[in-house]
């Protein structure tokens, strides 16, 4: 059986409100769900009160081989939860952030250095003839 992780609308006209479940793959849209898995109301402000998922139940449902559609796999990246096969990345977590950021600016300060030592290097030569170059170039170097 083709499992489907996705969203069944629920609540009322212009006040949607979705509910996350695993549901077979040719259940119709607001269909009977295997398992609820939580829900997502789009209209709520607070970020913290937009989604409710059971993380350790969606883990086995993806774990098993369950495929979330496209809308339910953006929510799932969103909220830190990796999705095998989606060529797409999680959310970074705030410390996660800051270690990435923490890198890149030490990689900037290092080719900055380098930068900085290759110019007082070139600074520090006298400047060559036509005839060294020439003999150089053919040297190799």
């Amino acid at each position: 059986m083709a499992v489907k992780l996705r969203l069944k609308r629920v609540g009322r006209r212009n006040r949607a409100c979705f509910r996350l479940g695993a549901f077979d793959h040719r259940t119709r849209r607001d269909g009977r769900a295997i398992e609820e898995l939580g829900w997502y109301d789009p209209l709520v402000a607070d970020n913290d009160k937009k989604v409710a998922l059971n993380r350790e139940r969606i883990a086995y449902w993806l774990s098993v081989g369950a495929k979330p559609s496209p809308t339910v796999e953006s929510l799932l990246l969103q909220q830190g939860i990796d999705v095998p096969g989606s060529g797409k990345r999680r959310a970074l977590s705030p410390e996660e952030r800051a270690e990435r950021e923490r890198i890149k600016a030490e990689k900037k300060k290092k080719r900055e250095l380098a930068l900085q030592r290759k110019a007082a290097q070139k600074a520090t030569q006298a400047p060559m003839s036509k005839k060294e170059r020439r003999e150089a170039k053919k040297a190799g170097g």
